[in-house]
């Protein structure tokens, strides 16, 4: 049997953070579906045109609940969003990273959400505004980096430190509030204190 969403709550405007029954867990960005560039009739045959305009009010998105038999998604009588859909969206934005000290010991792995989700030590990263990242080891400084995507078309990460010296991209630098910007079409590496953190494959 798929699995079933069990809960469902609003963290940002028009992303969902799901529940499903087989453990898994993670949030959804909806908007791609609500604005066009992927709306997909085949993937979404119930997603009328009324029903995503509606959807596209922030205020009427957020009367999101899970319908208790199908197990997906429900605004009203509305159900626009396959379960399996949903769930798709959640296991492909899983992100890897892993931290290793710099003479390659492997010091932690971490199976990271979407952009939007708060992920756990020892790499935490927020919201989409203030994603940071956050090495303390015992013995070693805080190094906080804090690092956000966008770009568009050429989509890249961008790095803020914010405290301790970071290295990414071949520039390396730790006054705080220093900015610059790195290809995200392949993996981040960062160096933060003695510490290289990888996000993505």
């Amino acid at each position: 049997m798929a699995a079933v969403i069990l809960e469902a709550r609003c963290v940002a405007p028009f992303a969902v953070d799901l529940r499903f029954s087989d453990g898994r867990a993670g949030e959804v960005d909806l908007s791609a579906f609500l604005f066009e560039y992927e709306w997909n009739k085949k993937r979404t045959p119930d997603l009328s045109i009324q029903t995503r305009d509606w959807l596209s009010v922030p205020e009427n998105f957020e009367t999101l609940r899970v319908h208790p038999e199908s197990g997906t998604l429900a605004w009203g009588d509305e159900r626009p969003f396959p379960a399996e859909l949903l769930y798709w969206r959640v296991v492909m934005g899983r992100i890897l990273a892993t931290v290793s000290a710099k003479d390659g010991t492997l010091l932690g792995t971490v199976e990271l959400g979407g952009t939007r989700q708060t992920w756990s030590r020892p790499v935490t990263l927020g919201r989409a505004s203030t994603n940071r990242i956050v090495v303390d080891r015992e013995g070693v400084a805080p190094v906080h980096a804090q690092v956000t995507v966008g770009g568009g078309h050429h989509p890249r990460y961008f790095i803020e430190v914010v405290e301790g010296e970071t290295r990414a991209g071949g520039t390396c630098s730790s006054t705080p509030g220093e900015r610059w910007s790195v290809s995200a079409l392949q993996p981040l590496l960062l160096e933060l204190g003695d510490c290289v953190v990888k996000i993505g494959k």
